[in-house]
């Protein structure tokens, strides 16, 4: 059979430029909505149980199916993309998303229903990965960094008011409009995508070998992972299935690594996984996502269970976390394409630290509002670490890798991301039900001490114990409302064992996004200088010469007597060295491509140019690039 040849062409830089904005917007529709849906279904699980009659068991598979579909296809989907066009796998995911949308609104049984979330979940981690990619192939260099740290407030927005939404949507509908909401907005999104998306791909990369070892033994190991997490406070943590996921998870894993280490054609670059700030920032964020989802799972418990707030009294109260995290961002924006991205993230970890901490003291009841306000500083802080924290790390993360890289790279993120909310939250809780006991046992004690007043029997004080500790630990379904007496005590003694269980959760959050800390020093590089550093490796080759080293961060400069005009010379100097380099890799371009007439001559004669570091045209300037594709 003859083979026809079919040249992939990626847009011109200026062409992508031009149509940033738009491009963007079509995007965060789909991401948004991929990220709502894991945290929208949340409110609706005591109506969906009570509807589709099933046990809590069963029906918290409505949102594992989803979070473990989602984490398990990133990496994946975002290197297919990369190979076989980023505007071909936005709309196949949008498309799977949708239909899954309205398939979940039909449902008529649990199982049902998670199969279907599953449809949902693969749609939204074949979308997700794109969101960083594009994110940073449209937008020209002096704005990168501050169109990530829009992407990653997005995602906090769009997480935080998962909540709130699905709270309003139940006030006037039934839990079906939770799901069909997203297919008005998918069909728009698919709409948008088809008329100003232009399709781009990663010319290094196509005609290359899928490696389907190494998508499924990644997905094998992540599976493997989330499937133990989300089941452990289920089963137990000695449950000889969990054991078995969680060893055949490492050791997926471990596969994973060699088969990326010595594969012919790994999916993961080798220079991506020997790069240490991707892989710190990558650190960074399973820790920070750990401690930060974590938290705002049980922000929403200790509202709900513990104040006994209602869905709609929740979703408000947790309100001025996204708030938060939109008025720190300008502040964000304006330093994130030139300052280090540790020296945004590690203050910003640490103010999170001092909030988790803070709530760890949250009352036992809530008489009045002043408790909530008492609160409500440790809820800000909480906020304004979030809002800066994701767009440091995205900025860290994405920043220090290039063209080529770019779709694996943000599925690396996405899935890092995924991964620390799974295990935060399976941490938090197994870490609340572990404390409930011990606290527990105080309670009843001292509530024993108190009927050898009143005189009650010890059976009845254990059940009205047992039965109003489970309201204060979202075990029962409907709250045993306390008479005036002992009653009272047991009440007030209870709230407290409850309080201190929750607290040893936010204390087990801070930890670790503590922890995340030593990981987010590593992210020295911001995306001003590794845009440099492209230009200046781009300049050298075009020389024949080997590229210039990279220049040591600030803290490297040792300054001599009048330290701190020595180090701010060093900084000057290093910004000037950036510069120059830049300025020598136009120079060098020039060069090579002679005057203006002969350039377009060349052009017009569909001459090939070398991939730039962005992969779609390669610097500001340059020709597309063309790359033959052969087809049958």
């Amino acid at each position: 059979m003859a083979r026809a040849v079919r040249e992939r062409v990626n847009p011109s830089p200026e062409e992508l430029y031009a149509r940033k904005w738009k491009i963007f917007a079509v995007m965060m529709i789909g991401w948004s909505m991929s990220l709502i849906d894991i945290s929208i279904v949340n409110i609706a699980i005591p109506e969906l149980q009570r509807d589709l009659v099933t046990d809590t068991g069963s029906i918290t598979w409505v949102i594992n199916a989803y979070n473990i579909t989602f984490a398990v296809v990133l990496v994946a989907m975002g290197r297919l993309a990369d190979q076989f066009g980023r505007k071909r796998f936005f709309l196949i995911g949008m498309v799977l998303f949708t239909i899954g949308s309205g398939l979940c609104a039909l449902a008529q049984s649990v199982e049902a229903l998670v199969f279907f979330r599953v449809i949902q979940g693969l749609g939204a981690g074949t979308l997700a990965p794109l969101g960083f990619a594009i994110t940073v192939l449209v937008f020209p260099p002096q704005m990168r960094g501050r169109a990530l740290a829009l992407i990653a407030v997005v995602a906090l927005v769009s997480t935080s008011l998962g909540p709130v939404i699905g709270a309003a949507i139940l006030e006037v509908a039934d839990w079906e409009w939770i799901f069909l909401v997203n297919v008005p907005f998918g069909v728009l999104g698919i709409l948008l995508a088809m008329r100003v998306w232009p399709e781009t791909f990663d010319l290094s990369a196509v005609g290359r070998k899928v490696d389907l070892v190494g998508m499924a033994l990644l997905g094998l190991a992540v599976f493997s992972l989330t499937f133990a997490l989300a089941e452990a406070n289920n089963r137990g943590w000695d449950d000889a299935l969990i054991l078995f996921l969680l060893q055949g998870s490492f050791l997926f894993a471990l596969a994973f690594y060699f088969s990326q280490r010595f594969g012919k054609a790994p999916m993961i670059p080798p220079g991506l996984m020997s790069n240490r700030q991707f892989t710190g920032a990558n650190t960074a964020m399973v820790l920070f996502g750990a401690g930060a989802f974590g938290t705002l799972f049980l922000l929403s418990l200790t509202f709900q269970n513990l104040w006994g707030y209602d869905q709609w009294e929740a979703a408000l109260a947790i309100l001025p976390v996204p708030v938060m995290g939109l008025i720190v961002w300008p502040f964000i924006a304006r330093g994130a394409d030139t300052r280090p991205p540790r020296a945004l993230a590690v203050p910003a970890l640490l103010s999170m630290v001092v909030g988790c901490i803070w709530f760890s003291f949250v009352p036992s009841t809530s008489e009045t509002w002043g408790d909530y306000l008492i609160m409500l500083p440790g809820l800000m802080l909480i906020g304004a670490g979030i809002g800066t924290v994701f767009p440091a790390i995205n900025v860290g993360a994405m920043g220090a890798v290039s063209g080529p890289q770019l779709g694996v790279a943000s599925g690396v993120v996405n899935t890092a991301r995924q991964l620390g909310a799974a295990l935060g939250i399976a941490l938090l809780v197994a870490t609340v039900i572990t404390a409930s006991n011990e606290t527990l046992k105080y309670a009843i004690e001292d509530i024993q001490d108190a009927n050898d007043t009143a005189e009650l029997p010890p059976e009845l004080v254990t059940g009205i114990t047992m039965r109003k500790f489970t309201d204060y630990v979202g075990q029962s379904t409907a709250r045993l409302d306390p008479g005036p007496g002992f009653d009272d005590v047991i009440a007030r003694e209870t709230a407290g064992a409850a309080r201190d269980a929750f607290g040893w959760g936010f204390r087990m959050a801070a930890l670790a996004i503590l922890l995340a800390v030593q990981f987010a020093r590593r992210m020295t590089r911001p995306p001003a200088e590794a845009r440099a550093a492209d230009a200046a490796a781009a300049a050298a080759r075009a020389e024949g010469t080997p590229p210039p080293e990279r220049a040591p961060p600030p803290e490297q400069v040792r300054p001599a007597a009048n330290g701190g005009d020595r180090e701010r010379m060093a900084d000057q100097i290093a910004e000037m060295e950036a510069t120059l380099a830049g300025m020598r890799a136009e120079l060098a371009d020039s060069a090579g491509n002679g005057d203006a007439d002969a350039h377009e001559q060349r052009r017009s004669e569909g001459d090939e140019g070398g991939p730039g570091p962005y992969g779609v045209g390669g610097l500001p300037g340059e020709r597309p690039h063309r790359r033959p594709w052969r087809s049958s």
